[in-house]
């Protein structure tokens, strides 16, 4: 696969309203997505690499990466009207039913990387989100976190929006 260019003028930094990160789940024979990051002043995937540094005779120091274990957090994640996945987070924590929670896709949309119709992205399947707690003082508030399964399958999606079409790299 080849590196594709990042389609910024030079010099130019991202706006991080470019990395989007979208949930899917079923809800009966359903698929339901919502993009997730609304309210939320900052979110950040951590990769929480496992290293392992050596150094040899010679003084020189070598580090192995043995795998990566990505999350998410959005915090604050805050009950708003018309959010299907709060409603679904919700409804899993009062059935207690925390085995649904490993059950969603995840998408991770580089808006700057791409064109118009094709913008880069990642899709993450069978990854676990968390409610953290839920309460707050003024809102209701139930920080989130997302574990992500590693199972990646690389592509596009025509939009940015949550009723994109992914289309996997060939």
């Amino acid at each position: 696969m080849a590196i594709s260019a990042i389609n910024l003028p030079q010099h130019q930094r991202a706006p991080r309203k470019l990395l989007i990160t979208v949930a899917e789940w079923m809800d009966g024979s359903n698929e339901k997505r919502e993009v997730l990051g609304r309210r939320t002043e900052d979110s950040s995937i951590e990769y929480n690499a496992d290293t392992e540094t050596t150094t040899d005779v010679l003084g020189i120091n070598y580090t192995d990466v043995n795998k990566t274990q990505p999350q998410q957090d959005f915090d604050p994640y805050l009950i708003l009207g018309g959010s299907e996945l709060a409603a679904k987070l919700n409804d899993i924590r009062r059935r207690n039913a925390i085995e649904e929670l490993s059950q969603f896709t995840i998408y991770i949309i580089t808006a700057y990387i791409g064109s118009a119709s094709a913008y880069e992205a990642e899709k993450h399947v069978n990854c676990t989100i968390v409610y953290n707690s839920l309460g707050g003082d003024v809102n209701v508030n139930m920080p989130i976190s997302i574990y992500f399964s590693n199972d990646i399958t690389l592509g596009t999606v025509d939009k940015l929006s949550d009723d994109f079409t992914f289309t996997p790299a060939a």
